[in-house]
């Protein structure tokens, strides 16, 4: 309750109440326990308790916060509010990530070992949302499929909050003050334009980029602004006797419906958001004016009282933390991509067993020794924050000093002795490469990307406005006056080429620029004008008109990762071919290179052999495609494969080798290492020797 001293003057006016509501604690327990049930048995669905967990937080903290501000005349203890946090939220954490990290570095193999200290970091600092949308969401980019840390997105979106709302608290509480009103309302009005802006944001970052807007604490923050707003009405909202009962039942309803019928991955934070939002929403204002355990027997705000769901509620950190890494290791070390009934049990139980430990000989205690009055308090307020930002810096640094790249290691193919190391050169070798270590080391493997990509000159994958424009990489050893200029185009397999390009062209003193836009294949796209990816092929014909180019390289068929469908070549793809040999240029179509399923550095780490690691030979065609067709004029094709893939003629072996003249070929599932690449100048100028003369002599 509002304190008398504060009840009457116009600041404090309306304020929410301080009361312990157990139905929205039976809520909170009831939406976290939904997100690990669902995880573990509904194939990984998303339930809405993210959305939930979201908007209590906001309800929470907003009147917690604008009290504590409104009686103080504008300030917030920094103290008392973060030596809360760090030992109700961040210590627990703390731990459930040590355990995370620790068990990643023995279970995963080495090559994933960076990007799990890249993680936990990001996950200790409250920024692992970013993280993901910068690592796991870039195409092509370092990291394992699914992160054991990849449930820390939501607490990293809490933390953010914590830092910014009481800021907003303060704001409102110094504007209610000089205009002389309320509090409340004034924080109503800045979390009402939070709302609107953010679910907006939302809304707009949805249409073009599902991932991202899922993820991101801006497209989230309406969902804190409108547990807030509800913590700001709580006490002027309430259903009348007759529709409690229904209206109740109907918020838990959809609360616990809400993953059954929606797929929140692909809806999530837009507009179908408000399911289970609207499910709070009603538990809430469908309680009695004395707490929802003294509500009736039959009424949901009576059921979300009851001990189990407090039991789950007062656990449910603990569940929620534990859960993931968990479910993610057992099925790497059963190296399964789902889980049967029997798994999810057992990760289950381990997951119960482990909270409660935790909440018995962690979050209690450190709860006890906040409310302790004892003079002497070990974890009193002041020595907590410096302890426990100390720490974090010192984390952080040691953990950023790990998960950064070695730029020693960066060593070239030109460095390395090639009667050793020939990689795709071996083709050219009549006598038997001598064994030696492979290069680069597969913990490197991924750091061994072209320039194009490490610089962030390409254009971006996705739908989002912009990303059909022409951007290219210029080419930084041009000479004055050039031979020719030699464009790589089209997705990221026209850039892995990069390297093997600039070696010839240093050779022949061409300019090589590299135009890509990631995962935009020409003739992807049947409706050009439906997409960024056929609007930038449109725009790059255009580029060709306007730009003086004397031959366009890209990749002229397609080998996909998953299921086994034969090589093939776009439907769309003759008719891009021909635009751009229409402006004058010539095209040089390069074979399709093969697509794995699996990681195959990772697959190496693990202990596979490189023949095992290697991409299936059989998704390639028995003939070569693009030798079945009749170009256009100016329209050439060459098969770089048999550099590639010594092995494709050699009906004895299924895959081709993940390692080639003692040089890795590839950096993940399908790129290649820039070493590899400019080992495959030489079979690049051989084959270009028919097609395009001029351009090689």
């Amino acid at each position: 309750m509002t304190t008398a001293r504060h009840a009457n003057t116009p600041l404090t006016r309306k304020l929410p109440e301080r009361r312990y509501l157990p139905e929205l604690h039976g809520v909170r327990g009831l939406a976290l326990f939904g997100v690990v049930l669902f995880h573990l048995f509904g194939n990984g669905r998303i339930s809405g308790g993210i959305d939930i967990f979201l908007a209590v937080t906001g309800f929470l903290f907003t009147g917690m916060l604008l009290r504590e501000a409104a009686a103080s005349g504008g300030r917030v203890n920094p103290f008392k509010y973060f030596g809360r946090l760090i030992r109700r939220i961040l210590i627990p954490a703390a731990i459930v990530i040590a355990a995370t990290l620790a068990a990643g570095l023995l279970i995963s193999p080495t090559t994933q070992h960076r990007q799990l200290w890249a993680e936990a970091r990001s996950s200790l600092l409250y920024f692992e949302n970013f993280e993901l949308i910068s690592s796991q969401l870039a195409y092509g980019a370092a990291g394992p499929d699914t992160s054991p840390f990849q449930h820390f997105w939501s607490l990293s979106v809490q933390g953010q909050f914590y830092l910014i709302w009481p800021l907003v608290a303060i704001l409102a509480v110094v504007i209610a003050k000089t205009t002389k009103t309320s509090a409340a309302r004034i924080m109503t009005i800045l979390l009402s334009i939070i709302f609107v802006a953010s679910f907006a944001y939302a809304v707009y970052v949805g249409s073009f980029n599902q991932d991202e807007a899922y993820l991101m604490t801006t497209t989230r923050a309406w969902q804190l602004a409108f547990g807030g707003l509800l913590a700001l009405a709580g006490g002027t909202i309430r259903l009348p006797k007759s529709l409690r009962g229904p209206a109740g039942w109907a918020g838990v309803a959809l609360i616990a419906g809400c993953g059954f019928f929606l797929d929140g991955a692909q809806l999530f934070p837009g507009p179908w958001a408000f399911w289970p939002l609207a499910g709070l929403t009603l538990v809430l204002i469908s309680a009695g004016p004395d707490g929802g355990n003294q509500d009736p027997a039959w009424s949901a705000t009576r059921f979300l009282s009851n001990k189990p769901l407090a039991w789950i509620g007062d656990h449910a950190y603990g569940l929620y933390l534990w859960h993931w890494p968990l479910l993610i290791y057992y099925m790497e070390l059963r190296n399964r991509d789902a889980i049967g009934i029997r798994g999810a049990l057992v990760i289950l139980a381990i997951t119960v067993a482990l909270s409660m430990l935790m909440y018995r000989y962690v979050e209690q205690p450190l709860q006890r020794a906040t409310k302790s009055t004892s003079p002497v308090r070990i974890l009193s307020n002041r020595p907590v924050i410096i302890v426990g930002a100390s720490t974090l810096a010192i984390a952080g640094v040691a953990m950023s000093a790990v998960a950064q790249p070695n730029a020693d290691l960066d060593t070239t193919y030109g460095e390395l002795d090639h009667s050793t190391h020939p990689g795709a050169a071996q083709y050219f070798i009549s006598e038997q490469v001598p064994d030696a270590e492979a290069f680069p080391p597969v913990e490197e493997a991924k750091q061994y990307r072209p320039d194009y990509a490490v610089n962030g000159c390409g254009q971006t994958l996705g739908e989002e406005p912009g990303t059909d424009e022409i951007v290219y990489c210029d080419d930084p050893d041009a000479p004055e006056s050039p031979t020719a200029t030699v464009v790589l185009a089209g997705g990221s397999h026209a850039g892995h080429m990069e390297d093997a390009f600039r070696s010839l062209g240093a050779k022949y003193g061409w300019e090589v620029l590299v135009v890509v836009k990631s995962s935009c294949v020409f003739g992807i796209e049947d409706n050009p004008n439906q997409s960024m990816c056929g609007q930038w092929n449109e725009n790059f014909v255009d580029w060709l008109d306007e730009y003086q180019v004397d031959m366009v390289v890209t990749p002229g068929t397609r080998l996909d990762r998953e299921g086994t469908a034969t090589e093939y070549v776009y439907d769309s793809a003759p008719y891009w071919w021909q635009e751009i040999s229409d402006t004058g240029t010539d095209l040089l179509l390069v074979r399709g290179t093969p697509r794995n399923d699996q990681d195959i550095p990772d697959c190496l780490a693990s202990g596979g052999a490189p023949q095992e690691c290697g991409p299936p030979k059989e998704r390639f065609a028995d003939e070569d495609p693009l030798a079945q067709m009749s170009l256009p004029e100016k329209v050439h094709a060459i098969d770089i494969n048999p550099y590639v893939c010594p092995q494709l003629g050699n009906p004895d072996t299924q895959n081709c080798d993940a390692v080639v003249g003692n040089l890795l070929v590839w950096r993940d599932k399908h790129h290649f290492t820039t070493p590899f690449s400019q080992s495959l100048a030489p079979g690049f100028e051989t084959e270009m020797q028919d097609a395009v003369p001029y351009l090689v002599r």
